[in-house]
């Protein structure tokens, strides 16, 4: 049977080192089901859902530290959610920036429970018109039921001009 785990690695950046670990991951018979990787600097940190028979993931687990002695790793068991009625969705959200946006948009989808599974979120200057723009890319777990229009009307109602679109 598979068990999964969460690996967080930390540390400097150097040449082929997320490739390296993916090549020992499946050399080991476990695979990356999930990966996100974010670079600052000459720094990196990894968020690695890895699935692997479960008599081998010590040993993986193991064999990743010792390969590996300059990056910290971490391990954690996998929360599975059960996704039998989810869909995951992801929306799209512009308008001029204020105080507070971020903090509103993630009330309204955790006052519906809904999970959020990804958010990234910029704002830019834009010196044409004076003002600063935010945008955002979010992917959501929407029950069967829940309508993407319904969402779409909630997120719209959070800030004046806010457009919001399934991408």
């Amino acid at each position: 049977m598979k068990k999964m785990f969460i690996a967080t690695v930390l540390g400097e950046v150097t040449p082929g080192v997320i490739k390296a670990l993916a090549q020992l991951t499946r050399e080991s018979g476990g695979e990356w089901i999930t990966s996100k990787v974010i670079k600052v600097d000459h720094h990196f940190a990894a968020l690695l859902k890895i699935a692997i028979e479960e008599e081998k993931a010590e040993q993986l687990k193991a064999m990743l530290k010792s390969q590996f002695p300059k990056l910290n790793l971490m391990f954690e068991a996998s929360a599975c959610v059960e996704l039998h009625n989810l869909r995951a969705v992801n929306f799209n959200v512009d308008c001029k920036d204020r105080p507070g946006l971020t903090r509103d948009i993630v009330d309204v989808l955790v006052n519906l429970d809904l999970a959020i599974e990804h958010m990234e979120f910029n704002r830019v200057h834009v010196s044409m018109i004076g003002e600063t723009m935010f945008t955002s890319k979010l992917t959501v777990l929407l029950p069967i039921e829940v309508s993407n229009a319904s969402v779409l009307e909630l997120l719209e109602g959070v800030s004046e001009g806010l457009r919001a679109s399934v991408i």
